[in-house]
């Protein structure tokens, strides 16, 4: 949003009001007047996550639709001008109490068009107020204009400067040869030391004022005071002595083996106490458990980080993971418990507190344990809302008069969650890391149901094993039969970039699978998650990975693989970009698939209009391998069209080491000095030069005569140095072509070709294509359809193919990558008569036209969406328009509709 001062938007809000008020509307105009709303404070509905007509299951399980939501901002209700608004907002009611918590608004806003009622959901403030009298209550909707969600935890700058202060507090400790195994425990140690004193598992400061007036100040007894503390902690206190200090006594016993194992006692100075107290300064009860990852990735340099694959996550991205994986079903079915009746109700309750107390997660490369931090949180908020509703049962006792402060109440724990991670610190950060969001939950539930409750001394713990996820038996971690989900974002590195042990790791998940060592590493945990969930059907799935998997190459290996597995889609995300909260804020292009060996009768898909912005959800029948709403047939490479067209190849690659290729003013020099040389020079397209309107010149010697050639001493001199070039190749390939020094290695030159960049921004709504004559050369940044004719280009550059391409293409990071062998050979092209190939041919002539209106702009520039002229524009829809006719007499709405046409041509062909 926008920077804009409090005076622009009440400006903005009179001009609103001027425009919606003397009219009865009805209620159908409702997304039109929140839209005109929401550009009162420039905010971007799509970007930021605001929906029209949200899906949401009522308590009934039939499903209600909210007008307009922001999840974690604001709920709007709608009604028809004159209309009795309390209905509106006991419906509002009704959609808050089976929300979750994270979905939870800050406000609720009724209106009819003509008045407001604005509910503040923190203070229950009601505030009335006409349309008219908009401008002078619009600071109510101040909070619109901060962060996109109140409950992003990692937002808090505290979690930042806590990771970055330990990182320096454990390099200070490293370089001083403090190392290892014993390092790393004692940091974990330390973390829940300082989480401890700041949020009531002890007394509040003990051990920070025990450090500041009980150690000295250059910091030679830290250590074994430390050691003492962590040995208290460890010891029952009926079994401690009794000349202990004061403070020390009054510390719980804590258990659970995080202080059990002896540790080589740590030497200090007074530069790491310093470092030290200045951590314990911080506010620690601040803290969410979720930027452990982040504390860790700050420790690591960014090469190592890039080797590890490591893509720490924020917790918005787990949300994305989790809330269709189970979470949302868990809360449909609290609406279903709390609308089946008063009889009925209660025993729906405890019956769902009992399943989610009994589900089991595993995250099998769980680093420091962000996603089953996460899941463990919203499950234990979902169990405080069941229990706050079971508190209310007139046919029950007391819940608390013999369990003790909510003991034997609250049955969701921390064992509950399993992880598997190769590197040892972060799995000692997510058992840790477990126990202090399991405090957390303690407080936030202490607070809610006014009673203090806490689980000292530790008696349950999360299973997080210390080994290799893709060598180790999942079995030997939980057996299937007790699992129901696993879900994570396994590490995330190419195939180019793997080691060769990885690589075997790899090829050992897909045994005789031809091809398999193109594939993500990535996908190891798919093939391993998949022949796992045989030994309980039942489990489900859900991995976040690079976006090259449901992309390109990769398709027909993976999901041809996967779906032999019985492997059904049940929810994706297609590719945004996800980022997290480290320390460098590492960014990567992904999806999120969610998958299991069953279909659910309700398949979700998650596009992103703005790949940094928030996700429009629409409902398929069937998602495929490439992440869209179409049969699941596999694209396979292809070396042949598989219509009746012009073959596609590579433009034309010089293999010269320079020497070939000429820029503006080498070519000016050199024709100063050999004139003679000018037939011999002609303009070269790369994509670059293609794109950009910019000029570059080659040497063409395809059929020129050895005469001619030694009266030129310069263009020899550059023959000469190709030769050289290719001799000094360590690949046979490139040497053999030292035969032939005078020519590219490719001598594509015919008399006419289109021309379609390799490469090309996903934010363009075309790839820009052309025509050229042979006397230009085509380079192999570039691909080339040889004597194609103006149909094939009108084809080709209509939404139609554009459609085709975005949904089979790869990716490099965002942009697209257009692949003959996939994208064009694959491609179905329409049946037509003679007629209607002239009729492509004329609208594909007026593109063509449009572009020559404006010379001096480049096709990067006449096809960015922001500086597109509408004449081009106006000609490429007139083109679609006809060219989805020749497929469907009625055309097709929307892309999604256009590409399950394709793939169901291609099912009957291919």
């Amino acid at each position: 949003m926008a920077n804009i001062s409090w005076n622009e938007i009440q400006d903005r809000a009179a001009e609103f009001a001027s425009k919606w008020q003397g009219e009865t509307y009805e209620k159908g105009e409702s997304q039109s007047f929140w839209s005109d709303f929401l550009n009162i404070f420039d905010i971007d509905r799509r970007r930021h996550g605001a929906y029209f007509e949200y899906a949401i299951k009522k308590g009934s399980g039939k499903q209600g639709f909210i007008d307009m939501f922001w999840p974690g901002k604001l709920l709007a209700e709608q009604k028809s001008g004159g209309k009795d608004l309390s209905k509106a907002n006991i419906q509002a009611y009704e959609y808050l109490s089976t929300m979750p918590d994270h979905d939870l608004p800050e406000a609720i806003v009724i209106s009819d068009f003509a008045t407001f009622q604005f509910i503040d959901l923190e203070t229950r403030n009601k505030t009335e107020f006409s349309l008219l009298d908009l401008p002078k209550n619009v600071k109510l909707f101040g909070f619109l204009l901060g962060q996109t969600s109140k409950n992003i935890a990692e937002q808090d700058p505290v979690n930042r400067q806590v990771a970055e202060a330990m990182a320096d507090l454990h390099n200070q400790l490293r370089d001083d040869n403090y190392t290892g195994h014993d390092l790393e425990l004692l940091l974990v140690r330390l973390v829940f030391l300082m989480f401890a004193d700041d949020s009531g598992i002890f007394d509040r400061a003990t051990i920070l004022e025990y450090v500041e007036n009980c150690t000295a100040k250059d910091g030679s007894d830290l250590g074994s005071r430390l050691v003492q503390i962590f040995e208290v902690l460890n010891t029952p206190k009926n079994k401690r002595q009794n000349s202990l200090d004061e403070a020390m006594a009054t510390l719980p016993y804590v258990n659970g083996g995080l202080f059990a194992e002896y540790i080589q006692t740590p030497t200090f100075n007074s530069a790491m106490r310093h470092t030290f107290i200045d951590a314990m300064h911080l506010d620690w009860s601040k803290v969410s458990p979720a930027i452990f990852g982040s504390m860790f990735q700050g420790v690591m340099d960014e090469t190592e980080r890039r080797n590890l694959g490591a893509h720490y996550t924020s917790e918005k991205n787990i949300l994305r993971v989790i809330k269709p994986l189970f979470l949302d079903d868990l809360y449909v079915e609290l609406a279903r418990a709390v609308q089946s009746g008063p009889r009925k109700k209660y025993d729906e309750l405890r019956k769902l507190q009992d399943k989610i107390s009994q589900l089991k997660f595993l995250d099998p490369a769980c680093g420091s344990g962000n996603f089953l931090v996460i899941a463990y949180r919203e499950l234990r908020r979902l169990e405080h809302k069941i229990v706050a509703m079971l508190a209310k049962d007139p046919n029950q006792q007391d819940m608390f008069a013999s369990a003790g402060a909510g003991v034997g109440v609250l049955k969701v724990n921390v064992d509950q969650m399993c992880g598997i991670e190769i590197d040892e610190f972060p799995s000692l950060i997510a058992q840790t890391a477990l126990w202090l969001t399991d405090h957390q939950m303690n407080v936030e539930y202490s607070q809610q149901s006014g009673r203090t409750f806490k689980r000292l001394p530790l008696t349950k713990s999360a299973t997080i094993v210390n080994k290799n996820a893709l060598t180790t038996d999942w079995s030997d971690v939980i057996p299937a039969g007790e699992l129901d989900y696993i879900l994570g974002n396994p590490p995330f590195i190419g195939s180019k970039m793997m080691t060769a042990t990885m690589r075997d790791e790899l090829l050992a998940q897909f045994p005789d699978v031809k091809g398999a060592g193109v594939l993500d590493f990535v996908t190891a945990w798919y093939a391993k998650a998949a022949n796992y969930m045989k030994q309980n059907p039942k489990i489900q799935t859900a991995l976040v990975s690079t976006n090259s998997i449901i992309q390109g190459e990769q398709v027909p290996i993976l999901w041809k693989y996967l779906f032999e597995q019985g492997v059904a889609i049940n929810f994706l995300h297609q590719t945004f970009k996800w980022s997290n909260d480290a320390k460098g804020n590492a960014a990567v292009y992904c999806t999120i698939v969610g998958f299991a060996l069953f279909n659910k009768p309700e398949k979700r898909i998650f596009e992103y209009e703005d790949i940094k912005g928030e996700p429009n959800e629409i409902q398929a029948k069937n998602i495929n391998g490439y992440g869209i709403d179409a049969p699941s047939v596999i694209i396979e490479r292809r070396g042949k069209p598989i219509c009746a067209v012009p073959p596609m190849s590579f433009g034309n690659m010089p293999l010269d080491g320079g020497n070939l290729l000429l820029a503006g003013d080498e070519k000016d020099a050199l024709l100063d000095a050999e004139p003679a040389a000018k037939e011999f020079i002609k303009p070269f397209i790369g994509a670059k030069e293609f794109l950009r309107n910019e000029t570059k010149w080659c040497l063409w010697f395809k059929g020129a005569s050895p005469t001619a050639l030694k009266s030129l001493p310069l263009v020899l001199a550059r023959v000469r140095a190709v030769k050289d070039f290719r001799l000094a190749s360590n690949t046979p390939s490139t040497n053999a072509h030292a035969i032939r020094p005078a020519e590219f290695r490719d001598t594509a030159n015919p008399e006419k070709f289109v021309v379609v960049p390799r490469v090309s921004s996903e934010r363009r709504e075309y790839v820009p294509m052309a025509i050229y004559q042979n006397s230009e050369i085509a380079g192999d940044t570039c691909q080339i359809i040889s004597n194609a004719t103006l149909y094939h280009f009108g084809i080709l550059t209509s939404q139609m193919h554009m459609a085709w391409m975005r949904a089979v293409a790869g990716r490099l990071e965002s942009r697209y990558r257009y692949s003959k062998d996939i994208v064009y050979n694959n491609f179905i092209w329409p049946e037509v008569t003679d007629q209607q190939k002239a009729e492509v041919e004329r609208l594909a002539q007026d593109i063509l036209d449009a572009r020559a209106k404006f010379p001096d702009s480049s096709l990067a520039d006449l096809y960015d969406p922001l500086t597109m002229p509408p004449t081009l524009a106006k000609a490429h829809k007139t083109l679609d328009r006809y060219v989805d006719r020749l497929y469907q007499k009625s055309g097709f709405q929307n892309d999604p509709a256009r590409v399950a046409h394709l793939f169901e041509l291609y099912k009957e062909n291919g």
